[in-house]
């Protein structure tokens, strides 16, 4: 077991927010421990995100079975891993991957893989920023975490340049999609609505993933104004790229929300089954829309009633609120 870690490898949560909320604590290792080589054991689909949070050395993809995975890790030789995922297969993969020091929560009956097993809190009891910190520092014990300010690769950059059109009219992004569920979505009417106020003086991008087509054009078809659609149009990186040039960025509480607000780009971010005080973006340009019903927070992927916690919020509050950020 090593005293003194030189390698790490990070196995990455399964989901893009989550990737974007560790960041603070990958920072801070680098931060405090400049020669620890950082490496990210990720899903292919957000290997990107290597390329746009700092301190990160390399990633490996993680696809299918993960044997191609902890085949890469075995012949890296880390030494240390830290398994932010609660899942017996992540710390199953670390085992097999022969890395001697594994620290992760102890849950899932996976403690007997881990050298360093964690003490999990209370559920929905902390940031998720701290609740992985609480596993590097079982590594780490020194370290804290601070802002992050997230990078942009110059050929995303310059990528941007090519899909975004040139104008002199302040730029507006939508996140209208929610990989979870749809009961963190607002309603598409309202983004249709929100469209047309805000295309009175800006030029309103709506940004998403391919599997947001569908109520893209929905939103499009409703929309009285229209918009430019990047949906399906860029990977991680691009989107980063994207989202640093925008003035303001509108959106449920997804992925992408955490890497604008990583950007510094102004963030306004609906939140309705889910807790801000557990998944709330990091930054100093965020602003919360929220109005807790008496059943929130659920965490539901579809509301088996009324979903007024979203009905509640409207294009109107919406507007003000970009009003008030000087928009």
């Amino acid at each position: 077991m090593t005293s003194s870690p030189s390698r790490l490898i990070i196995r990455m949560p399964n989901w893009l927010g989550d990737c974007v909320m560790s960041a603070p604590m990958i920072c801070a290792i680098k931060k405090s421990r400049p020669d620890v080589s950082v490496s990210l054991m990720i899903k292919s689909g957000m290997a990107g995100l290597g390329a746009i949070i700092p301190g990160v050395d390399d990633v490996i993809k993680l696809e299918g079975d993960s044997a191609s995975a902890i085949n890469a890790v075995r012949q890296a030789r880390y030494d240390t891993a830290l398994i932010l995922p609660n899942s017996f297969r992540s710390a199953w993969e670390m085992w097999r991957a022969g890395v001697p020091v594994r620290a992760g929560y102890a849950s899932d009956f996976r403690s007997v893989l881990l050298t360093h097993r964690v003490k999990r809190p209370e559920p929905h009891s902390m940031h998720m920023s701290d609740y992985y910190l609480r596993v590097a520092q079982a590594v780490f014990p020194e370290i804290t975490i601070g802002p992050v300010s997230l990078t942009i690769p110059s050929s995303a950059l310059q990528r941007s340049y090519e899909l975004l059109p040139k104008t002199a009219r302040p730029l507006v992004g939508l996140g209208f999609g929610a990989t979870y569920g749809h009961a963190k979505m607002w309603a598409k009417d309202r983004y249709a609505e929100l469209i047309g106020r805000l295309a009175e003086r800006a030029d309103v991008v709506l940004l998403g993933a391919e599997s947001d087509r569908e109520m893209e054009r929905e939103i499009m078809t409703l929309a009285d104004s229209k918009a430019i659609s990047l949906v399906g149009k860029t990977d991680l990186a691009t989107l980063a790229a994207v989202m640093s040039r925008l003035s303001l960025y509108v959106t449920n509480d997804t992925g992408p929300m955490h890497i604008s607000a990583g950007l510094g780009a102004p963030t306004i971010a609906i939140f309705g089954p889910t807790s801000p005080e557990e998944t709330k973006p990091l930054g100093a340009n965020v602003t919360v829309i929220r109005h807790k019903a008496d059943c929130a927070p659920c965490f539901k992927r579809e509301c088996p009633t009324d979903h007024r916690c979203m009905t509640a919020v409207s294009v109107d509050e919406i507007v003000e609120t970009a009003r008030s950020l000087s928009f």
